[in-house]
């Protein structure tokens, strides 16, 4: 299995996991299990059908996240910044594919459209994740914040993951053009 699945792997399967727990651990504990926000006169089909949501959210966080890692891997240290445009993007891009969902849901629901108008519909469903995506995850409070701190340390570690092993030998040599010499012997 090359580097890039089994980060992309790691990354995708550890925000599925910790988001799924998360969400029915808040589903429990909050008033009405009302768990992702809403606007008004929405349909709720992200409170239907949570995990289809939350996969998609994983499946593209992986993807970002991977390549993020692999294209940073060099660097000893990684910014906040470049950990936080990590969480911005998933959401940027998770946007208009989970409007997409919501179409597809409301189909399920009886909305079914036909010929040229599915695929209007469909366009539809892109725009308004695009323009109202980031505000539902933005009103999905406490969810969101919590979902804010695993990701921050979810993607740290696995930034950390990606970066090359040292092998024991680049680690002495390392350490002579430093000036220190474990070869020697102690006078």
């Amino acid at each position: 299995m090359n580097r890039a699945y089994k980060l992309f792997l790691y990354f995708a399967l550890s925000c599925f996991l910790a988001a799924s727990a998360g969400y029915f651990l808040l589903r429990m504990v909050m008033q009405d299990g009302c768990v992702f926000g809403a606007l008004y006169r929405m349909f709720l089909y992200h409170w239907e059908h949570p995990l289809q949501y939350i996969l998609v959210i994983a499946v593209i966080y992986g993807l970002i996240a991977a390549f993020m890692a692999i294209r940073f891997s060099d660097r000893p240290e990684i910014s906040r910044w470049i950990i936080f445009s990590v969480m911005a993007l998933t959401i940027v891009v998770a946007s208009p594919i989970g409007g997409i969902m919501w179409v597809i849901h409301d189909m399920q629901a009886g909305y079914f459209t036909e010929g040229s108008r599915f695929w209007a519909s469909i366009r539809w469903g892109t725009w308004e994740g695009i323009k109202l995506g980031w505000l539902v995850i933005l009103l999905s409070i406490p969810y969101n914040v919590f979902g804010l701190i695993v990701g921050y340390f979810v993607t740290s570690y696995g930034f950390a993951l990606a970066r090359p092993a040292y092998s024991p030998r680049s680690s002495l040599q390392s350490l002579s053009a430093a000036g220190i010499h474990l070869n020697e012997k102690a006078k």
